[in-house]
């Protein structure tokens, strides 16, 4: 499969700062924007709506059978918007690669075609004013006789000449067109725009497309059990086929933000459409359902900062406080999502989020459990927008982290040898090591660090690294707007680290705060080119976060190992969130805990129960609810009962676990595929 790129230049005056963070020492003034959004880039607006019409890839204009919808995973369009001066103007040549099409604003297009005389694209270069439906069209034609040129037996695909360029309204039908096209749909489309792009019925076509595959499927293993034999596992781990994945936008910041940085409240109409495009741009990708939400009310982001404020004050938090709060949480966000028609709880199996809010907190009314005990949730910080844009239009690759590789891990210790709580990161490592010894595609490499600097020589010597542990002290300061980890006894926001993993975890207290807008160290490492980084918005206990982290390690060796269906990151920490509440029940009492690991009749309560749990089926939208039920039948059985009602309430027990966020892309991170173990095996023996 051959992907087309896209570039879009635009004249550029300013120096790079509006691809930065937001950190100390940077005036942002004429930034200030609701997501610090870079005004600049305002004329390539245009072109990026343009592109989101255009085919993503080579299967797009061919006829495709239903294999490579079995197969497909994240088929975004590759979209690089870059700025154009005669002072880049090097680095930018040397950065575009087998350019399908060049876009530029109209005044440097003279400049651009100077330097790309000798590199023309395959469909050249254009201003963004002479965009338009004959071009379109043009550019599909053009596309499809490309491909056929170079596959003469396949048979050409294209949209239908009644299909035009979408105004603001319509565009919500983006997400269809690359199913519908082959389904030669396209033309019902565009006599149907105007209905479509009202309220829920362009998500109601595309889950009627996804039945149409269903139906498909299901007529081929009944005709031909071949098919069914070959592509079993794929019916089984594509989400196309037990779900839909969907795709949310939901901008807004938190007033503080207003009163320290004098960022505008209201979401202006460019910012709006950057939101819309990238969030467009990813239900495209995945073929999923897109709801575009208002941005999100004070009320919750007050609620969350309270939240955090309540834990940050009280080492020993108030549990019946934080349950109420996330109940709060989960009436205001269904409440916001009821116009949508979307039943999320039902009938999505996959959430990636655009915003800077975590709505995995959300305990909804038909449940008892936070939302990300039972979806997986990609979340994505829209801030600063400019590099939010950045990060989603490029097509990002699939990483394979499975059997038949060596998984390297690297424990970056920044604690001190001589801290109070040292000890437990100890004792993490210690089961770490013991858990990676017992695997033989595995290896451990522990780094002690005392500075920043150290920290970026660690990278530089782990440069072949697939997941970091960073265990340290996190600092959340509130008036400087950051939230730091610790080495040292020095701040790191880690803004110019390079050589970062793929996936980074932040064993450290809230460095990964949201309630008050602050930009977080968890954000620095997704800028420094990890594709998933796990943060806490809280304080966390040491022992339970090393719980934790172990649990989430254990569950990736088991997908590894083939113990489940589960196959990408995301769906693996939703899964250890989930099952986590065992663990922060009998925390909460020290005899129960006791209790809970002490060999009963040849076994230990604690494995029992998991053995039930697994057999009983606990409902992961009532996974505490259900949780605590089953440990109260156990503790009865064994005489202690009463003293389990004693002490573990309704609301009593402290739901640690749901407060950690995973952000960037770790759905795109494969901890079991196939196909790809196959490729790998195909490439070894080359």
């Amino acid at each position: 499969m051959h992907y087309f790129n896209y570039y879009v230049f635009f004249g550029s005056s300013t120096a790079d700062v509006i691809y930065s963070p937001v950190i100390n020492g940077i005036d942002y003034t004429d930034l200030a924007t609701a997501h610090l959004w870079n005004r600049e880039m305002n004329n390539i607006i245009p072109a990026l709506w343009y592109i989101l019409h255009m085919p993503r890839h080579s299967q797009d204009v061919i006829a495709e059978t239903i294999d490579f919808f079995l197969y497909c995973h994240d088929e975004a369009h590759n979209v690089i918007p870059l700025p154009f001066n005669e002072k880049c103007r090097d680095l930018v040549l040397s950065c575009v690669h087998e350019a399908a099409l060049i876009i530029c604003t109209d005044e440097i297009a003279d400049m651009v075609r100077r330097d790309f005389a000798c590199r023309m694209p395959v469909l050249g270069i254009v201003n963004v004013s002479e965009l338009d439906n004959n071009m379109l069209h043009a550019h599909w034609k053009k596309l499809r006789d490309y491909v056929l040129h170079e596959q003469p037996q396949e048979t050409g695909k294209i949209i239908d000449e009644a299909l035009a360029l979408t105004t603001h309204e319509q565009r919500k039908i983006l997400p269809l067109i690359p199913l519908a096209n082959q389904f030669g749909y396209t033309a019902q489309i565009a006599d149907e725009i105007n209905n479509l792009s009202a309220g829920n019925s362009a998500n109601k076509f595309m889950l009627s497309m996804r039945s149409k595959l269903l139906r498909l499927c299901a007529n081929l293993c009944e005709k031909d059990s071949g098919f069914k034999a070959h592509h079993e596992q794929a019916l089984t781990d594509n989400h196309c086929f037990n779900g839909m994945p969907l795709v949310i936008t939901f901008p807004g910041i938190m007033k503080h933000q207003e009163k320290l940085l004098g960022r505008q409240m209201d979401i202006p109409e460019d910012e709006q459409e950057i939101i819309d495009v990238i969030g467009i741009h990813r239900a495209i990708a995945k073929n999923a359902l897109y709801i575009s939400m208002d941005k999100v009310s004070q009320e919750m982001f007050s609620c969350l900062a309270q939240m955090e404020q309540h834990c940050k004050d009280n080492p020993v938090p108030k549990s019946s406080y934080i349950w109420k709060n996330l109940k709060k949480l989960g009436g205001l966000l269904s409440k916001a999502l009821q116009s949508h028609g979307i039943d999320i709880v039902r009938l999505v199996t996959q959430i990636t989020v655009f915003s800077d809010f975590p709505i995995g907190l959300a305990i909804f009314p038909e449940t008892s459990a936070p939302l990300c005990c039972f979806k997986p949730i990609s979340y994505r910080p829209i801030t600063p927008l400019t590099r939010a844009l950045q990060c989603e239009m490029t097509k990002m690759p699939q990483i394979y982290m499975g059997r038949g590789k060596i998984l390297r891990i690297v424990i970056a210790e920044c604690v001190d040898k001589a801290d109070r709580i040292r000890p437990y990161c100890d004792n993490l490592v210690h089961s770490l090591s013991e858990l990676v010894d017992s695997h033989e595609e595995a290896e451990l490499v522990i780094e002690e660090i005392h500075t920043e600097s150290e920290f970026k020589n660690m990278l530089c010597s782990n440069m072949g690294a697939d997941i970091l542990v960073v265990s340290a002290h996190g600092s959340y300061n509130i008036e400087a707007n950051t939230a730091s980890l610790v080495i040292g006894g020095k701040l790191c926001m880690m803004e110019d680290v390079m050589g970062v993993p793929p996936v980074v975890l932040l064993s450290a207290c809230h460095v990964m705060p949201r309630g008050n807008g602050a930009v977080t160290v968890g954000d620095m490492f997704l800028r420094a080119g990890a594709f998933a980084v796990l943060g806490t918005f809280i304080p966390v206990d040491v022992q339970r976060n090393a719980v934790l982290m172990l649990r989430f390690f254990t569950d990736i060796f088991a997908v590894r190992d083939g113990w489940s269906e589960m196959r990408t990151l995301d769906e693996i920490w939703c899964h250890t969130v989930g099952t986590n509440g065992v663990h922060e029940i009998l925390a909460s009492s020290e005899k129960l805990n006791k209790w809970a690991n002490t060999v009963k009749g040849g076994t230990f309560p604690a494995a029992e129960f998991k053995k039930q749990a697994y057999d009983a089926k606990v409902r992961m939208t009532h996974a505490y609810e259900d949780t605590k039920a089953l440990l109260k039948q156990l503790a009865y059985r064994d005489g202690i009962g009463k003293y389990f009602d004693s002490v573990i309430r309704d609301d009593n027990y402290f739901p640690e676990s749901v407060f950690y966020q995973l952000i960037g892309f770790p759905e795109n991170i494969f901890v079991k595929n196939n196909l790809m173990r196959a490729y790998m095996r195909r490439e070894h023996h080359a």
